[in-house]
């Protein structure tokens, strides 16, 4: 007598895979940006948020689980479930785009066996549909093979018949074309000199009928043009003026270019440090400290918030060359008065120079503050 063994639960053929980074230095939590459409007012995430650097959407304020179980979301609030990467929204932002800020965790990996299909007709899980289709895909391609074979046996007789009548009309293009060689060398070789004009727009205008090899000179660009029959095809750049410099050619450069450049050069000149600090504001050392990769000297620093509080914001901006040692830049912190989004520019810089690889952060010293999403601008001119 045969005895029937149990079902062993812990035989698991289709594990959930779950990868998760540890959040130490040696493994830290990934920064991430997700940019994905609302879809039956949700997001998921490409991986699990870190709960602790939470999730950030720019113009918009999260809830806990208490506010978003017992009352709808505002069209400016999202609810982000931690433990399965999933954001909701208000009805009024379906198909909207957004973008997402978060530390990632790791990812959950689902096998397709356990995912399920249900319908009015049938329950099915992911992994049964995608064999069916392999197996329907297979029988197929097994009945068009025949017929790929006997249409590749008759493209082969085509082409054997087309390629007997391009060969007689190969023949009889060869034949027109040296009749017309005779007549295109000269057309195309004689060169009948005009007298030159300013601009190539003044050739069209000083020579409205022109005939086959007429042949002008342009003196601002110093190439010459020849009539072809059809159009004026520039030929050779002689004499009269050195043309201006193209992606092909050394050249002169031209006024236009010159003016864009030291634009350009201006610009590139200073560079502009930005933080930002999303939704509301802490008190304290505010994230991240950025570390400036150049020598040079700061010229202006500013601060501005997107929601104007009650009460006056204070922001300290401090510098460091080790992490340890800070001092502010500025005689006074930054303020921001309340209902204002930014600051009244009273404070004064009383350090301006700044050195490769010194590090500048946000302070904020007071948490009696009700204003959102600061942004804090530092425009430093590169020595």
């Amino acid at each position: 007598m045969t005895t029937k063994q149990p079902v062993s639960y812990l035989d698991f053929n289709n594990p959930i895979h779950i990868i998760w980074r540890k959040g130490t230095p040696d493994d830290p939590f990934v920064d991430r940006l997700d940019i994905t459409r609302i879809v039956n007012q949700r997001i998921a995430l490409l991986e699990i948020p870190d709960n602790v650097y939470r999730v950030r959407i720019s113009g918009m304020f999260e809830v806990n689980y208490e506010k978003f179980i017992k009352s709808s979301l505002e069209k400016n609030e999202f609810y982000c479930d931690y433990t399965n990467g999933f954001v909701f929204f208000h009805a009024a932002k379906e198909a909207e785009t957004v973008s997402v800020m978060y530390r990632g965790r790791g990812v959950l990996l689902y096998p397709s066996s356990r995912i399920m299909h249900y319908d009015a007709t049938a329950n099915e899980s992911l992994y049964e549909i995608i064999e069916k289709s392999k197996e329907q895909v297979k029988e197929l391609i097994d009945k068009t093979e025949d017929f790929e074979e006997i249409m590749g046996r008759m493209i082969v007789a085509i082409n054997s018949s087309n390629q007997a009548t391009n060969n007689a009309l190969i023949a009889t293009e060869d034949a027109k074309k040296a009749t017309k060689l005779v007549d295109d060398a000269y057309h195309t070789t004689v060169l009948i000199y005009q007298p030159y004009v300013q601009t190539q727009a003044d050739i069209a205008k000083k020579y409205p009928n022109p005939q086959v090899g007429w042949t002008v000179q342009v003196y601002d660009s110093g190439v010459r043009y020849r009539w072809n029959g059809m159009d004026w095809v520039p030929i050779d750049a002689l004499g009269g003026n050195i043309p201006n410099a193209t992606e092909s050619y050394d050249g002169l450069m031209s006024k236009e270019h010159f003016i864009k450049v030291e634009d350009i050069s201006e610009q590139t000149d200073c560079r502009t440090i930005v933080f930002i600090c999303p939704q509301e504001i802490l008190q304290g050392i505010q994230d991240p400290h950025i570390v400036f990769p150049h020598n040079g000297e700061i010229i202006d620093i500013k601060a501005f918030v997107s929601k104007a509080g009650t009460m006056d914001t204070l922001v300290d901006v401090e510098l460091s060359q080790d992490f340890i040692n800070w001092a502010s830049i500025t005689d006074t912190p930054l303020l921001i008065d309340s209902g204002s989004y930014k600051d009244n520019g009273l404070h004064k810089l009383i350090t301006t120079k700044i050195s490769e690889n010194d590090v500048i952060r946000l302070n904020v010293p007071s948490f009696n503050t009700d204003t959102y999403n600061l942004t804090v601008n530092i425009k430093i001119k590169i020595d």
